[in-house]
């Protein structure tokens, strides 16, 4: 089944900057069957850094990645508000977008059990990748980053993929890297170089 990206428009205020626990559970809210859904991917907010670890949204958007199939479900959001840390969002009509073949790309942050330091964490994503692709790439490990699951404080590193192969670069914006696809890590998008 092939995989989209769904780009909802949001408007709103400002959301924590560690918000995908809480924008994960405000769709879950609407969308129950989303918990069982492995193959869905839902990228953190887009919008506008603002003061004290926030994210002013205005004009934002709301980015999830799910197989064809999944899209019309999704479609029911439409015109709807959810309630994220305590601040309504209203969401627009999406636009659909497919996966890009590209050499090059990159992840806000990926997450893996048992990888908190860097060369663990290094080690793990050679090896994850390896056996999702079968080919070997570049991996270029950002900045330590931390998200809150259930309150609790997870760790993972930005990520930077290279060298990939058409297929490989499909294969990793399709199924993602780690863990926590739900709250935004592990997903993938081309590269700005």
């Amino acid at each position: 089944m092939p995989v989209v990206d769904l780009l909802f428009p949001v408007r709103a205020g400002t959301v924590p900057l560690d918000h995908g626990y809480w924008l994960f559970s405000a769709l879950s809210k609407r969308l129950p069957w989303l918990h069982e859904r492995r193959d869905v991917g839902v990228f953190n907010l887009r919008g506008r850094l603002a003061e004290r670890a926030s994210l002013f949204l205005g004009a934002g958007a709301l980015r999830i990645r799910c197989s064809t199939d999944a899209v019309p479900p999704f479609l029911s959001l439409v015109g709807s508000q959810l309630e994220v840390a305590g601040q309504r969002i209203t969401l627009g009509t999406p636009t659909v977008r497919g996966m890009e073949p590209v050499s090059q790309l990159s992840a806000r942050i990926v997450t893996f059990k048992n990888s908190e330091d860097e060369s663990t964490f290094r080690n793990t994503a050679h090896r994850f990748m390896g056996a999702l692709t079968g080919t070997s790439c570049t991996v270029e490990v950002g900045r330590r980053r931390t998200v809150t699951v259930a309150g609790r404080k997870v760790v993972g590193f930005g990520v930077k993929l290279g060298g990939l192969t058409s297929d490989a670069a499909l294969v990793i914006q399709e199924q993602g890297l780690g863990g926590r696809r739900h709250m935004g890590c592990g997903l993938f998008l081309p590269s700005r170089e």
